[in-house]
């Protein structure tokens, strides 16, 4: 019996992490789709996505059981955490948001799963982590990918990407956002639950966010969103943004953390599938070189670390 418990309990954690990052890996596509239909402008979908992550985080913090709602954020803990918020949750979302809407979700999605690289990289220069040869090397691929999809992005008016260059600059800018945030905050992350950081950081960002994006918010014509349209926006606040983070918890507590760093490459994988098959990006050869480049990169970066 103890045995099928524990397969139980490890298959929990693999569909966790299945749907997990299934939903993360739709994102870039799903994004890239309500923002080509033109109703609802980067920076309102900014502030919709943060505004409503916060109300989700906080509805489930108040009313389901055993998430942990008591738990308290110590007062010297409140500047740290309103830094982290602002860097990780604001202008991270922000810089994707708006960098979705230059560039081809294809090139988006392979260049958002570059995170590890960045954090090895600040993590030997901010924080003196190790840093072997074999990462080292790991490093100079994955940024050669990157840095293919940066510059050899090619316009394209058809799937609507008209200025992949600074599209994917600001997609690497956001993800060293989320390495900065994971080195300088790794001391407040390990502190407190992952619901009780998302609701506070969630709250917070929008708050931030909330003058820079109220104008565009209010703008909406909602009657002209497509019913596809409106099933982005559902999907993009509850799965891509809620019920995704409140899984990975699920994961951590019944699988190895190797096998949640296996699950990320399904990621980039998903977008790129899904964007093709619904005609929101083409495939080139550079895209496949590139998108090597850059697994093999990450993998690298993630093998055991030393």
């Amino acid at each position: 019996m103890q045995l099928k418990s524990l397969r139980g309990e490890k298959l929990q954690g693999h569909l966790a992490l299945l749907v997990a990052n299934v939903s993360w890996g739709l994102m870039a596509p799903f994004l890239k789709d309500l923002l080509n239909e033109g109703v609802i402008t980067p920076m309102a979908l900014s502030g919709y996505r943060i505004i409503g992550g916060a109300l989700l985080f906080w509805l489930v913090s108040v009313f389901v059981p055993g998430s942990g709602k008591a738990e308290k954020v110590e007062r010297r803990d409140i500047l740290p955490l309103i830094m982290a918020s602002l860097l990780v949750i604001g202008l991270n979302q922000v810089l994707i948001i708006l960098g979705m809407s230059y560039a081809s979700p294809v090139d988006a999605a392979v260049v958002c799963s570059l995170t590890p690289i960045f954090t090895l990289v600040f993590g030997a220069l901010l924080m003196g982590f190790g840093f072997t040869w074999l990462k080292a090397v790991g490093v100079a691929i994955g940024l050669g990918g990157a840095l293919m999809f940066v510059f050899a992005g090619e316009a394209d008016s058809s799937i609507n990407v008209s200025n992949p260059l600074l599209g994917n600059t600001l997609c690497l800018l956001a993800q060293v956002c989320g390495a900065l945030y994971l080195v300088c905050f790794g001391k407040l992350i390990s502190k407190y639950s992952i619901l009780t950081l998302m609701k506070w950081m969630f709250l917070i960002s929008a708050i931030g966010i909330l003058p820079l994006t109220i104008g565009d918010m209010l703008s909406v014509e909602w009657a002209k969103l497509s019913l596809s349209g409106y099933f982005d926006f559902a999907f993009i606040l509850l799965f891509g943004t809620c019920l995704a983070y409140m899984l990975i918890p699920v994961a951590q507590r019944r699988v190895d953390p190797t096998v949640i760093a296996m699950y990320n490459y399904l990621q980039p994988i998903v977008a790129v599938v899904f964007s093709v098959l619904a005609g929101l990006a083409v495939l080139n050869g550079k895209n496949v070189i590139a998108t090597l480049l850059v697994f093999v990169g990450v993998w690298l970066v993630n093998r055991e670390k030393k």
